[in-house]
């Protein structure tokens, strides 16, 4: 079977039985890689992603794609013997776009500089939209153009991100072809570009060195006479020994593969492709004899083109009247007369709600829908519902410890605090239990917001406070702490978010946040406390110097004064650049949020809303937006707090509409490469700073805790105000 299309067995049989008749040998036949080659050792500081996807839930599948690659798996950790927690092997549902890539930043990671990073992919391929690029389709890949390369690893992203590690050397399989075609002239999708993709460049990172199954003008099959991908079988087989050099190069492993190839295909022409330099050293054989080519060869002489015995049937030529029966006839009428398309559609329904907003337990509920109401994807279904289930059961048991030692760390301080300030306390003491403290709560302000307190009872280094904490600011998620200028402090706990969504390119890939506990005010920054910031000097006034801002006037922007109804002290400063929103949110004890802690903040900390009051649409009733007309029909901001409906679980208001709120974060056009740690996403800079949250000009979609858009730092517009965080 080739891994561009899938071939039905029809009435026809290879001959001498598949070359296992009688007189042959067992070197006339394609060894057995079930079991691991001996030893050879090398890898220890190596790591590798193998990827074998064989059942396509909604592309033909690959046959042999996961014995290929649990072959290649224990090439790595029995042979080769790279720790295993340095392999990921990556098959069945996990092999979605997002594993994949997952997978390999994790292994870039782990790589070692005198080590090798590997990446091995078995199964489809397809050209790019433009044909300048492959992609290795995902799991979950439809049979349409545009989902196939949406759900798809571009073969450039994929070398990019292997490139971003700093292993010594870097080794590339790819197991399929890139033209996208069946070997019928048919598409493996519907609209794909037409069979335009060139070969590839030679990468311009010099450790790199990629295998490919063939040109981009061919297709990648089976084995003769075997159904197991040839490419990877092949490649395995040279470092298994089978090209006979005690030690292999790439260049050693592209002949045998090629010479293999020739000698033994019929009907089909498949010419591996070698990327970067044919002497870079792949690793030591394992001295294991290959397969007898000559007799491989001598065996299919003479059968034809081999891959007819899975080939589908030409609809036969028939009279208009006759064409119904004869397209039933077709593949032994498999192929879309028999399909459930109510329960595919439901399925596909599933799968999009799947990559949703919704909370886990709605989606393990959406899952075992299907596994009722569609038996023949139960098995898939259930499993998939089971891995909501468990990720709702760790997030909710997350959330309890974290809520657990947020509760515990306030009591003990309640306690300790008294402690400290009592004079008859021996200063002995309060050194050992505030060292204590430290120890079980953490020894940065980020963490443990009473180290400002516990500092002049630490040796010096002991913790760090961050710039703007304060002593007293703790308190338990939720609870308000007063500070200057009258912002209102409120207790978010730290956890981990799903941060994105994917239905925009800017919000793509969802991808794993975790953040620690901080404060953020609980109101967008009033005209009141920005006036005392200028009073005090720290500030410089919220408009240009001619009092003049970018206004929304009739449709269109335009630069005029602001009305009186932004002025009013309880409304939110608007016309605060980015430059004089940091100002602000310093001189108040603070600094800006990172991207990640507004988008944590705004979903309810730990509770995964689609808004901050759930998912619910939003309306005038919880949000200050456009509905009807701009800002719930008052054409400007409201007091801050006005939609007290729309407020989150941990009582901040407004964090959906009303006005934009500057972050700390340069904005990106995508989460590629964004941090997991929380922290503001600084390197590489940008032309632009994220703004979060919408405004009382953004529709519904714009409201949402994962919108975001960026602005030109020096951007002044009544849609712009603060929110500092601490």
């Amino acid at each position: 079977m080739t891994l561009c299309r899938r071939f039905r067995l029809v009435a026809w049989v290879l001959a001498l039985g598949a070359m296992g008749g009688p007189g042959a040998t067992a070197q006339d036949r394609w060894p057995d890689l079930a079991a691991p080659a001996k030893a050879v050792g090398g890898g220890g500081h190596d790591a590798a992603v193998v990827v074998g996807v064989e059942d396509y839930l909604l592309v033909a599948d690959v046959p042999g794609a996961e014995a290929n690659a649990k072959a290649w798996y224990d090439y790595f950790t029995e042979t080769r013997g790279l720790p295993v927690q340095n392999v990921k092997l990556v098959t069945g549902v996990d092999a979605t776009r997002e594993e994949m890539l997952a997978a390999v930043r994790s292994a870039a990671g782990k790589a070692g500089q005198d080590g090798t990073l590997w990446f091995v992919f078995i199964g489809h391929g397809a050209p790019s939209k433009d044909g300048k690029d492959g992609l290795l389709v995902a799991v979950d890949a439809q049979q349409k153009a545009a989902t196939l390369q949406e759900r798809s690893l571009k073969r450039s992203e994929l070398l990019k991100a292997l490139s971003e590690s700093r292993a010594g050397s870097i080794r590339v399989v790819l197991d399929a072809c890139f033209s996208g075609r069946l070997a019928d002239g048919g598409s493996i999708a519907p609209g794909l570009q037409p069979l335009v993709t060139v070969s590839m460049a030679d990468p311009t990172d010099a450790r790199m060195v990629v295998l490919t199954a063939a040109r981009g003008n061919q297709f990648a099959g089976a084995l003769p006479g075997a159904r197991r991908p040839a490419f990877s079988y092949l490649v395995l087989g040279g470092l298994r020994g089978w090209t006979g050099k005690a030690t292999v190069t790439a260049g050693d492993l592209w002949r045998y593969a090629v010479d293999a190839l020739e000698a033994t295909l019929r009907g089909r022409d498949q010419w591996p492709e070698l990327i970067g330099r044919q002497d870079a050293v792949v690793g030591a054989a394992a001295g294991e004899k290959g397969p007898n080519l000559a007799g491989l060869a001598k065996a299919t002489a003479g059968a034809g083109a081999q891959d007819e015995m899975f080939r589908v049937s030409n609809l036969p030529r028939v009279p208009k009247a006759q064409a119904p029966a004869a397209v039933a006839d077709m593949a032994g009428g498999a192929d879309f007369r028999n399909l459930d398309v109510e329960a595919l559609g439901r399925y596909d329904e599933a799968t999009k709600f799947d990559e949703g907003e919704a909370s886990p337990e709605e989606k393990a509920s959406k899952w075992l829908e299907l596994a009722k109401s569609a038996p023949q994807f139960a098995g898939k279904a259930e499993a998939r519902a089971a891995q909501w289930d468990r990720y709702a059961q760790e997030l909710a048991a997350g959330q309890e410890a974290r809520q657990k030692r947020a509760e515990a760390m306030d009591r003990d301080w309640e306690k300790l605090g008294k402690l400290l300030a009592m004079r008859v306390v021996p200063d002995a003491d309060k050194k050992r239990w505030a060292a204590a403290f430290v120890e079980a709560y953490g020894r940065t302000s980020r963490e443990n917001p009473y180290v400002a307190d516990l500092a002049r009872h630490l040796p010096p280094g002991t913790v760090k406070v961050e710039p703007g904490a304060k002593a007293s600011a703790g308190g338990r998620a939720g609870s308000v702490q007063a500070g200057k200028a009258g912002v209102e402090w409120v207790r978010i706990p730290g956890g981990t978010l799903a941060m994105g969504a994917d239905d925009r390119p800017e919000t793509k890939p969802r991808h794993p946040v975790t953040v620690k506990a901080f404060q953020l005010a609980r109101t967008e920054a009033t005209n009141k406390q920005y006036r005392a910031c200028v009073e005090a000097g720290a500030c410089s006034p919220a408009h240009a110097s001619d009092g003049t801002c970018r206004v929304w006037d009739g449709g269109q922007w335009a630069l005029g004064s602001l009305a009186a109804s932004f002025q009013a002290d309880d409304h939110p400063v608007v016309c605060v650049d980015w430059g004089q929103a940091k100002a602000f949110a310093e001189w108040a004890g603070g600094r800006l949020p990172s991207e990640a802690e507004w988008e944590h903040a705004a979903r309810g900390a730990g509770k995964e809303r689609a808004y901050p009051w759930g998912d619910e649409e939003p309306t005038c009733e919880r949000a200050v937006m456009s509905q009807d007309d701009n800002g719930c029909a008052r054409n400007a901001t409201w007091p801050v707090c006005s939609k007290a409906a729309g407020n989150t679980a941990q009582g901040l208001c407004d964090m959906a509409g009303n006005v934009g709120e500057w972050t700390q974060d340069w904005y990106h056009a995508s989460y590629d490469g964004a941090p997991a740690d929380g922290l503001a996403w600084e390197r590489p800079a940008s032309a632009a700073r994220v703004v979060r949250g919408g405004g009382w000009g953004n529709d519904a979609d714009g409201v949402r805790a994962a919108y975001r858009v960026g602005y030109d730092p020096g951007e002044l517009s009544d849609y712009l105000g603060v929110r500092p965080a601490r």
